[in-house]
């Protein structure tokens, strides 16, 4: 790297100068630091200074001098607290804009909060966890993700009206793992916090509320996911921007899906997508059109489910995001199987399997529509232990509606083998779960 105390560099040197200065010093011609979107006339034309490179222009150029991209920008360096935080800070621009795969994202970040701990700073290093966990969260790594969270937001410098998106990933987080008990305190504590600052900090005042009104719900407590929801909206309701609007469609879609009015719900689902693609947030979109199509699914409309969900997973999968794939996909192999596809739905029961590793408690309707696809072929040895295991982790998850609708599937193959009393008590089950059922809860637009 170069010396801040260079001799031969002159205080008045400017940025064309300098890109001169130092590619002769390293007996480099125009042409071999040119590049793509970087021609020898444009490299000519900025060390005459008759042209301003742009961001992504001095970072190609200050990779191929091996100069850090603020000494060939103004001729200082940073040292090494400032240069590992402009690193963060390149890697949390890729969080929020989606320009690289999370993968990615992970391991950068991986690598710079090791240099942080080694460099010793708590501010540095609790901003690269809080990233670090960010990313872990995209990826459903919930159980890497949570000490990371935790760790930062400990910190004083994150706070959740300056960086609501680390308290809300540290609550989804808990609640993919299981804990929605834990959820749920560290979005009732956010939303004291932030509501104290509420006038100033309305857009994550609004989030933590929509979040918390998810979680409580996910808990059973419908009366209390609706209040905080009426009172957010009663406080701040008018001060909401377009997105805003979209979460509050997509929580009241929510709640009447929850009590069972579904065709309410979609309408909701249907304004939510409308505004989404007024502002061309093609992500949001696609989990809007999955969630329609989750919906379905749950309506047993399987034909009609399998346009809004393909478009949500090509969308994710284009866009490198594995954040609630796995559920959409397994809507997808759910579709298959039910419409007789044997063979797509195990392709697509399989991926979603894949895709759901890490979080186990949320895999049965995967290995449900494996055992469907199982049945269809008429391999009720292979079908059985799998429809088992479904109904018990759907069972488990709450989702009573899907459970039943396996375990009718399960008794319907114990029928055809003339196992009627074993069959019979699986219809028995399937009653009580559905009994047992709430309506479809839809997931977290954001």
């Amino acid at each position: 790297m170069e010396s801040m105390n260079d001799p031969k560099r002159e205080p008045t040197e400017t940025l064309g100068e300098r890109l001169r200065r130092l590619r002769k010093e390293r007996g480099l011609s125009q042409q071999s630091i040119s590049g793509p979107g970087l021609t020898t006339a444009h490299i000519s034309r900025i060390e005459a200074g008759l042209r301003r490179p742009s961001v992504r222009a001095i970072r190609a150029l200050a990779k191929k001098l091996d100069v850090t991209p603020e000494y060939l920008e103004t001729g200082t360096q940073l040292g090494p607290r400032g240069d590992l935080e402009l690193r963060i800070a390149d890697a949390e621009l890729e969080l929020r804009i989606g320009t690289a795969q999370p993968e990615a994202t992970v391991e950068n970040l991986q690598s710079l909060i090791s240099e942080a701990r080694v460099l010793g700073d708590p501010l540095i290093t609790a901003r690269a966890a809080a990233a670090l966990g960010v990313a872990l969260t995209a990826t459903s790594s919930y159980a890497q993700a949570i000490p990371l969270l935790e760790e930062a937001t400990a910190s004083a410098s994150i706070t959740a009206t300056l960086r609501p998106d680390v308290f809300l990933a540290l609550a989804r987080a808990h609640s993919a793992a299981g804990s929605i008990a834990t959820s749920i305190s560290v979005l009732e504590a956010s939303l004291d916090y932030v509501r104290e600052y509420a006038n100033e900090h309305v857009g994550a005042y609004m989030r933590f509320a929509v979040s918390l009104s998810y979680a409580l719900t996910d808990a059973g407590r419908f009366d209390e996911a609706r209040a905080s929801l009426e009172k957010a909206m009663e406080e701040h309701g008018d001060d909401c921007d377009r997105r805003a609007q979209v979460s509050n469609y997509w929580t009241l879609a929510r709640i009447t899906a929850m009590s069972g009015e579904t065709p309410v719900a979609l309408d909701h689902l249907r304004r939510a997508i409308a505004l989404l693609e007024a502002d061309e947030d093609l992500l949001a979109v696609a989990k809007a059109e999955g969630a329609y199509g989750q919906l379905l699914v749950i309506e047993g409309r399987f034909e009609e489910a399998r346009g809004p969900l393909d478009k949500c997973v090509r969308t994710l999968e284009g866009a490198g995001r594995s954040d609630d794939l796995g559920l959409f996909v397994t809507d997808q192999a759910i579709c298959a199987a039910e419409l007789g596809d044997a063979d797509e739905a195990e392709r697509l029961a399989n991926k979603a399997l894949g895709l759901l590793e890490q979080s186990p408690r949320e895999q049965g309707g995967a290995i449900g529509a494996l055992a469907l696809s199982r049945a269809i072929k008429k391999d009720a040895a292979g079908a059985e232990p799998l429809f088992a295991r479904a109904v018990d982790l759907l069972e488990q998850d709450s989702q009573f509606k899907q459970a039943g609708r396996f375990c009718r599937a399960w008794a319907s193959l114990l029928g055809d083998q003339d196992r009627r009393d074993e069959a019979t008590k699986l219809v028995a089950r399937a009653d009580e779960l559905e009994k047992r059922a709430r309506p479809h809860s839809l997931r977290p637009s954001s």
